[in-house]
Order: structure tokens, then sequence, then C-alpha cells
């Protein structure tokens, strides 16, 4: 489950040359960076009066995918002089186009204004995530969820599926003479994804297993034999074996989870805030809000 709401990487070679690393823009005197001051940044190469910095690397390798967040890069890392390479070639690029003046055609001017918007728009979601999205506010919704789970119960049940109601019945009978279901399954279910377990479905909760068999396996007493019913696989008989709270997942198997979701659901939000206060009038197209659930991670 992705965002589709704001792109965070690859924002290609206009945006890339429009902020990322120029800071400047078609009615500057100076070229790209040459009036940047970086505190505590680290110059890597200069070109041409400009400089290029180790976080520019690391924002480079980051939206390829070359490291996670907060990974640093040093010299003795293979990607470190690949990207450096690219650096290097797209600022020669980027001061010889200020050469040739095409900063001052009226496609540069557009393009630029895109890639401006797009960054600002960038940098308004990341300052909400990194106020919203905390390892606080996660810790505080999984405890959320956690309370919310143990409230849910789930079962253990085995079935036995047979083509016809009468053998679903025979079966029954045997158990309750004090058969096997473990071995009656074994040797006469249709299921043969659980014949070898003798019937096992596992443990589930009520929504993670088909609405009949659900129904059936948590309307029992644990030891107790449903009556003969039908589904599209055929006749079953199910005993549930086993009740259970849900269990609780340890945080950092679902962290990423917590935060897709907090994260979709704090841009939504600012969205959404914005359309309301906003002034927008559609020049063309019927107005209609965006399809943003197909896109909405599942809650963790």
């Amino acid at each position: 489950m992705t965002l589709k709401i704001i792109v965070f990487a690859g924002l290609g070679l206009g945006l890339v040359l429009g902020a990322c690393q120029s800071g400047g823009s078609s009615e500057e005197k100076t070229p790209l960076n040459s009036q940047i001051v970086r505190l505590g940044d680290t110059v890597v190469a200069e070109i041409d009066g400009t400089s290029i910095f180790l976080s520019d690397i690391e924002h480079t390798a980051l939206a390829k995918g070359a490291i996670t967040p907060g990974q640093s890069l040093t010299p003795k890392d293979p990607v470190f002089q690949t990207i450096l390479d690219e650096l290097i070639d797209q600022r020669l690029l980027a001061l010889e186009a200020l050469r040739r003046s095409l900063d001052q055609n009226d496609e540069t001017r557009r393009r630029l204004a895109v890639a401006r918007e797009r960054i600002l728009a960038n940098v308004v979601v990341e300052t909400l995530l990194a106020e919203k999205v905390t390892e606080q506010s996660v810790k505080r919704m999984y405890a959320e969820q956690s309370a919310l789970q143990s409230k849910t119960e789930q079962v253990r049940a085995r079935h036995i599926v047979v083509k016809t109601q009468e053998q679903a019945q025979e079966l029954k009978a045997l158990v309750e003479q004090g058969g096997s279901f473990s071995a009656l399954a074994k040797e006469f279910t249709i299921d043969p994804s659980t014949q070898d377990l003798g019937g096992d479905l596992g443990y589930f909760s009520q929504n993670a297993m088909e609405d009949v068999i659900a129904a059936q396996a948590f309307a029992l007493e644990t030891g107790g034999i449903s009556e003969p019913f039908e589904t599209k696989y055929g006749w079953h008989i199910l005993t549930t074996t086993d009740r259970r709270p849900m269990p609780r997942p340890a945080l950092k198997t679902i962290r990423s989870e917590i935060v897709s979701y907090m994260t979709y659901e704090e841009i939504q939000k600012l969205l959404k805030s914005l359309r309301s206060a906003s002034a927008i009038e559609l020049k063309l197209g019927q107005a209609s809000a965006p399809d943003v659930e197909a896109d909405k991670p599942d809650a963790p």
C-alpha cells in the first residue's frame, strides 16, 4: 500500500537542478549554490566555484533507495563514488545551461516553477510527519491497537469435508461415539490443505475465515461438534478445540505498518483542512473528491 498523494523520490533532473542543490532561481546573479551556507555539512567536491556537499550525496542515495532514512554514507561505501560522479556530471550540465542562458527561456521557467512547487509541498509533508509521526506517537498507537486486539478472540478448529450430508452425519455420529476427529479427517476429508493435519484449521479470528465456517466455530463451546453444514467446498462437520485472546505482535514486526497508516492519516487530515479553507474553482472537468480509499493502508 503506497501513498500516491505526495511523491518524495524520483524528482527528476529538472527538479534537482531547480532546487535540490541549486538554491537559486533564474533571477539570481550568482550561479547555483555559491551563496548557500550549510553549517556542519562537508564539502566533497567543488566545480567552478560551486560545491557538492555530503548531504547532497546522502539525499540522492536515499531517493534512489540505496540507503535507508538515517543511514550515513562515507567515501568507503561503494555507492558513494557512483553518486558523486552523477552529481558532478549533473552540476556541469546545469552550469552549462546557465552559461547558455537556458534558464531564461519560458519552458525552463515553467519547469523550475513546477519543481519548486513540488519541493515546497514535500517540505510541508516532511515537516508535518516529523511533528506527528514520532517514535512516541507510534508507540502510543501500538498500545491502543494492542488494547483492542486483547479484546479480540481467536478459536482453533478442525473440520472434515465430504461430498454428501449423509456421510457428514455418519462421521459426526462416529466422533460422538468416541472416534478420533483427527483420524477420521485424515481418512475421509476431501480438503487437501488440511487432510495431513487431521482437519486442523489453526487459530483464526472471526473476520479471517469464511463466514459460514467462522460462524460455526465461534458458536460452539470448546470441544463441541457442529451439525453438518454446507459450503461451496462440500458438507462439513467442525469441532472447536481451543480459544485464546488475539496474540499481541511485537512492535518491531508491525512498526512499518503503523508508520504507513499514520502517514496516510496525517496527510489526509492536512489536505482535508486545506481544501475546506481554500477557494478552489475548477475551470475544466467536474468537481469530485479523489478516490483515496483505494490507496489507504490497512489499520495495523
